[in-house]
């Protein structure tokens, strides 16, 4: 009785061993790459021009860090706590302005140096790396963020929204909170800047835009600007421009979506010109399709 309860004993470790080694190994991160996050087509919002294909990468990504979203996130995890006080893309104000943050990028902030630096305090000084911080999104849908100056207030508004998600096997589900890893991503501004939000932050708009992925224990932040597109950024008076795309996070941050967060870099007053015909004739030959900024009249 011993000799069969000592086997039956050996055969139940061996087989707890056996189902220990059988399971897959836990998925890891990896560097990001600008094709996690591509753009396919491109619609001036003015009522009149259609859908066009528009082929592009991110430009730009930073990651993937390993980290339990603490850095953006309240440790409840239902609200953000970016430490961002009048977030208008100020020195210090929220952690995309800040330099040389927690060793995940080096410089003055995400995604720019000190020649992208601004004076949007009016301090007299140009260290504003200019990051607003829009919101973020998960299961339980899109919380907006507030910029205010003291006396003019704005609340922010949802701009990227995800809809055919899949599982790494390619199975559709939920695009937030459970198993995707990839699907299609819309970026829908209004047509036209809300009042409200020139006045705050000036005649222009954004000219870049930071999208932070967060699965499992890590996150990945995508960047688009809009000068690498071959496009200006929005002035008081343009029509926006909307995209859709596709994103793929399965070989960067391995496991499904868990929210992702939103950021916009207000250019202030800087002076930009549209592209000259040269370099638009060269986007058309290599496939993409530019569409002239029109002035309201």
């Amino acid at each position: 009785m011993k000799f069969l309860m000592k086997n039956a004993l050996l055969i139940l470790l061996v087989g707890t061993s056996s189902a220990v080694l059988a399971e897959p190994p836990t998925a890891s991160i990896d560097t990001c790459k600008l094709i996690d996050v591509k753009i396919e087509t491109v619609q001036l919002l003015d009522g009149i021009e259609p859908v066009v294909p528009f082929a592009a990468n991110a430009s730009d990504c930073l990651g993937a860090f390993v980290g339990n979203n603490s850095a953006f996130e309240k440790p409840d995890g239902n609200a953000l706590d970016n430490n961002v006080g009048t977030n208008l893309g100020y020195d210090e104000d929220g952690w995309l302005n800040k330099e040389n943050y927690n060793d995940w990028w080096n410089g003055p902030g995400a995604f720019v140096d000190e020649s992208n630096l601004l004076d949007l305090d009016g301090d007299g000084d140009a260290d504003d790396p200019g990051w607003v911080l829009v919101g973020k999104e998960d299961q339980n849908g899109f919380e907006g963020e507030t910029s205010t100056d003291g006396n003019l207030e704005y609340n922010h508004q949802q701009l990227v929204s995800l809809e055919n998600c899949e599982t790494v096997n390619g199975s559709s589900t939920s695009c937030l909170g459970g198993d995707a890893v990839k699907g299609e991503w819309i970026y829908t501004p209004p047509a036209e800047n809300p009042q409200d939000l020139t006045d705050l932050i000036g005649g222009d708009f954004f000219d870049q835009v930071a999208i932070v992925f967060k699965a499992g224990n890590a996150f990945a932040i995508y960047n688009f600007n809009v000068f690498d597109l071959g496009l200006p950024p929005t002035f008081a008076g343009d029509y926006n421009f909307a995209f859709t795309g596709t994103w793929d996070i399965s070989q960067t941050l391995g496991h499904g979506l868990s929210n992702l967060s939103l950021w916009a870099r207000d250019p202030a007053n800087i002076t930009t010109s549209v592209p000259e015909p040269s370099t638009l004739v060269l986007l058309i030959m290599s496939g993409l399709f530019f569409i002239g900024k029109r002035r309201k009249i």
